[in-house]
């Protein structure tokens, strides 16, 4: 069906870091919007020029522009370590030259939880970058990854949430998706 990239993540608890880039998203927009408010009542009170109004907030623009693009680095840092594969039967995952395979008889629920949200022009704060699987097994294991919202081949246009509930539909297992 489709195949996604694993991603390696040097922290104890991924879900923090998606929750850390997203607050300072919504700080960073917060504060340029309010700084900028004042600035311009500040100038209407003072009977300044518009003009003015236009210049003044454009280094506290630009030090937004900055912060994002900052976080958008990481983003393009974060190292592949491998991928994961979503068939009707099965779950193949390879990282290195290890190849496992999970049988989905074997899985009693699999989870799907946002992490990193995606930093560009074209995306929102809805958007995500990367998602964390949790496959979960009768036997009381897991495994938990970070996985690409995008597929490998980029002629799918077919995302890890559109995969999970597609997979939905065949499977008994079940599939948790958080929104």
């Amino acid at each position: 069906m489709s195949q996604f990239s694993i991603y390696q993540i040097d922290h104890f608890d991924p879900k923090i870091i998606g929750q850390n880039v997203r607050r300072k998203i919504i700080v960073n927009t917060l504060l340029t919007s309010a700084i900028f408010l004042i600035c311009v009542t500040i100038l209407i009170i003072l009977r300044i020029d518009i003009m003015l109004s236009i210049f003044l907030p454009t280094p506290i623009f630009g030090l937004l522009f900055y912060q994002i693009l900052k976080l958008g680095s990481k983003q393009k840092k974060i190292k592949i370590i491998g991928d994961i594969e979503f068939t009707r039967t099965s779950i193949k995952k390879k990282i290195g030259d290890s190849i496992t395979e999970y049988d989905f008889q074997s899985i009693k629920r699999i989870e799907l939880l946002k992490h990193l949200p995606t930093i560009d022009i074209g995306g929102t704060l809805y958007d995500n970058f990367t998602y964390i699987l949790n496959i979960i097994f009768y036997n009381s294991q897991s495994v938990s990854l970070i996985v690409s919202n995008v597929p490998i081949d980029k002629r799918l246009n077919i995302s890890i949430v559109d995969t999970m509930k597609t997979l939905k539909k065949f499977i008994e297992p079940e599939i948790i998706i958080e929104t």
